[in-house]
């Protein structure tokens, strides 16, 4: 099974099921694989259909060319500055909510289990869908960073949530605060991705994983995926769909302050922003 999501512009979803793997491709390589919201719904849609498809045993996710996803469209963003702050805060948390959060929550909760293929940037949603994988494999020139900060945000896709239940409060607030970007080496360290390996045998050990998960113990893989789930969320604060709730209300919030529309506009004038001049 082979097909194609179009989501308008130069953006598609592309998914290919062969032999019970499912191979899910984000292709815009001309934004390294950033996402337009029409590229998030149709992602959504994707993945709705797969997961629900009983030939397709394990995803892989992965970026067209030589970057997994540079996160939303900032240039996209910057079309919001037009509408005032209420507006705004609404389009925003709608966006989260409707079309972010249903993705994570689908990849938590699937049977199947979810690798992720990692290579160059992974930033922002990107880092999210990885984090929401169950195994992640990384080239060597892979690198990761949850950058929300630096659009004056405060993250979304559940990074509050899974960093700081891998990493403990304090590290993550550091990467989140930071925004800084690290390499495989420090992602695998920190605990965030399972295997590194160089970008010439990428496409070799990436096979090698697949093929060893997909002709495993399929049902105990998803009783232990149940069970992993239900201790972590146990051990938080609150639920996951909870806490992807609140990330979504923050995000509105955050959108419609000035501090947002300074970020968002030093970024596409290519400029520092200039924090803390008004609101």
């Amino acid at each position: 099974m082979t097909a194609q999501t179009d989501a308008g512009g130069d953006g598609r979803i592309l998914t290919r099921c062969d032999g019970g793997v499912a191979t899910l491709t984000m292709s815009r390589p001309s934004r390294r694989n950033a996402y337009s919201t029409a590229m998030m719904r149709a992602l959504r849609m994707a993945i709705g259909e797969v997961l629900a498809d009983p030939a397709c045993e394990l995803l892989v996710l992965r970026g067209e060319g030589a970057s997994f996803s540079a996160g939303g469209d900032v240039h996209e963003f910057s079309q919001s500055l037009a509408l005032g702050p209420a507006a705004r805060q609404a389009s925003f948390e709608a966006l989260v909510a409707d079309q972010v959060n249903p993705v994570i929550l689908a990849l938590r909760a699937a049977h199947q289990p979810v690798i992720a293929a990692v290579r160059g940037d992974c930033v922002g949603y990107g880092l999210s869908l990885m984090l929401a994988s169950d195994f992640a494999v990384a080239a060597d020139d892979a690198l990761f960073s949850t950058a929300g900060i630096a659009l004056a945000q405060p993250g979304a896709g559940g990074q509050s949530a899974f960093l700081s239940r891998a990493l403990g409060e304090r590290r993550a607030r550091e990467l989140m605060w930071s925004a800084r970007r690290f390499d495989a080496h420090e992602a695998k360290a920190l605990g965030l991705v399972e295997r590194v390996v160089p970008v010439a045998d990428f496409e070799h050990a990436l096979d090698a994983e697949v093929t060893h998960i997909a002709h495993g113990p399929r049902h105990a893989y998803a009783e232990i995926k149940r069970l992993l789930n239900a201790a972590g969320e146990g051990a938080a604060g609150q639920p996951l769909a909870d806490q992807l709730a609140a990330e979504a209300a923050a995000f509105g919030r955050s959108a419609a302050g000035a501090d947002f529309a300074e970020a968002v506009q030093a970024f596409v004038a290519r400029r520092r922003p200039q924090f803390g001049q008004a609101g």
